[in-house]
């Protein structure tokens, strides 16, 4: 079941992110907004943006910056099931360099 809310939720921040012409370093407001839409329709949500495994920082961390996920290519999926890396997001939090 929780598996089933955050495809759900990703699945709309993704097309938030989309509709918005895919603007850089938005993951969490994306993802808060997809589980604010989903509480409107009676979805209960889930836990705040995740952090995954692949990301080197928190989401909003000066000096960082949304990435397309290198294990899953951005799709947020790996044979049919969520991508560990990105949690299912498609995207990571990477350093970036600069300076």
């Amino acid at each position: 079941m929780q598996d089933e809310q955050q495809d759900r939720i990703r699945d709309r921040a993704h097309a938030i992110w989309e509709r918005e012409g895919r603007p850089e370093g938005r993951h969490t407001d994306h993802w808060l907004q997809a589980e604010q839409e989903g509480s409107a329709e009676g979805v209960e949500p889930v836990a705040s943006a995740p952090e995954s495994p692949g990301d080197d920082a928190a989401p909003g961390t000066p000096g960082t910056g949304e990435d397309v996920c290198p294990t899953c290519q951005g799709s947020g999926r790996i044979e049919g099931k969520a991508c560990e890396n990105c949690g299912g997001t498609g995207i990571v939090i990477k350093g970036v360099a600069g300076g």
